[in-house]
């Protein structure tokens, strides 16, 4: 293993809060704008719920955490009011009592650690759910679950319940679960095994989260490296001149690279690979930021972005197994795909 291989990813001259440095930024993609573009959709037809779905690590959390308010609220010209539970923070409620105090806590409500009966716990909802739709003269709330295939089916009947005590309060809310592949393919299942109240009411429309599908949408998403990225905050600066100056002033954008980071994802499938050709945002976030410390630590980028460099990055980022995950469930997604 040669010098370079073994030097440290983070040169000691970088500034150690960059948020590239502590991973602390997401990328702007195209499935990012489709998911807000459907999820406006979906509140415009005043849909009761929903689901995005896609493989994991494809970047549907990350489009939650980071893009999806903010652009929902300019797509739909005013803020929309919105809370955010991600379902792993929950482990599954065991009773009405603590989902309820999981609600709060996603909606930051000030005593959602306070010790109250079930009943009590729900009226503090309704009211904190209440406020937050009555914002900017509305009446209605958008609930966002991230990592919904984790809902129990008692979860989901508290949930109706909860819907159906706002709607008697003449408050619309908008449920949209953000879920992997192994969960909500068959509403119908859920009907079946006695959650036909839950799946008309949350499960009956479903969209597809895609990962990057083509080497045009990969450049549009290293460009942001160049071009969409500011640090520090009102500098004007972006994560590569800012990390790669010298580089920078050479020539040298992330965007330009994105044939060779395509083609090493498309080199380093697993072996009789049958999903869709379209990759995970784990992969190319990691690749990427990989390279682009490699460059800032002072490495050329000529050896950096070569095709050996490259398959090597994407290997190390383990890579074949994710996709292995995703040509396992490329049925599935297929079928999902095509209900249209």
């Amino acid at each position: 293993m040669d010098a370079y291989s073994m030097s440290p990813l983070v040169a000691d001259h970088l500034p150690q809060n960059h948020p590239v440095v502590t991973r602390d930024y997401s990328l702007f993609t195209p499935a990012i704008s489709e998911m807000v573009n459907t999820v406006a959709r979906w509140i415009d037809d005043q849909v009761d719920g929903a689901t995005i779905y896609g493989p994991s690590r494809f970047g549907k959390s990350s489009a939650v955490d980071h893009w999806l308010q903010a652009l929902l609220s300019k797509r739909c010209g005013g803020h929309v009011p919105m809370v955010v539970w991600s379902h792993t923070d929950s482990g599954g409620a065991s009773s009405v009592g603590r989902f309820h105090a999981h609600l709060l806590h996603a909606s930051q409500h000030p005593l959602a650690r306070a010790a109250r009966s079930p009943l009590d716990r729900q009226h503090m909802l309704i009211e904190r759910w209440a406020a937050l739709a009555s914002q900017n003269g509305g009446r209605f709330l958008v609930l966002v679950i991230d990592e919904a295939q984790g809902m129990t089916q008692r979860e989901w009947m508290w949930l109706v319940q909860l819907h159906s005590l706002l709607e008697k309060e003449r408050l619309r809310l908008c449920v949209f679960s953000i879920a992997s592949l192994q969960v909500f393919d068959e509403p119908v299942g859920m009907a079946l095994s006695g959650g036909a109240h839950v799946a008309a009411r949350f499960m009956l429309v479903s969209e597809p989260f895609h990962g990057v599908r083509d080497v045009d949408e990969l450049r549009f998403v290293l460009s942001g490296y160049d071009e969409g990225t500011e640090w520090p905050k009102g500098s004007g600066t972006s994560f590569t001149a800012g990390l790669a100056p010298q580089a920078w002033a050479d020539g040298f954008r992330m965007a330009d690279h994105a044939d060779g980071l395509m083609q090493a994802m498309v080199d380093e499938l697993p072996a009789r690979y049958e999903g869709p050709i379209e990759f995970p945002m784990k992969t190319v976030a990691q690749a990427a930021r990989h390279a682009l410390l490699r460059v800032a630590a002072g490495a050329d980028p000529a050896d950096v972005m070569s095709n050996a460099s490259w398959r090597r990055i994407v290997a190390g980022c383990g890579h074949k197994a994710l996709m292995a995950v995703v040509t396992a469930i490329s049925p599935r997604l297929t079928r999902n795909g095509a209900k249209g």
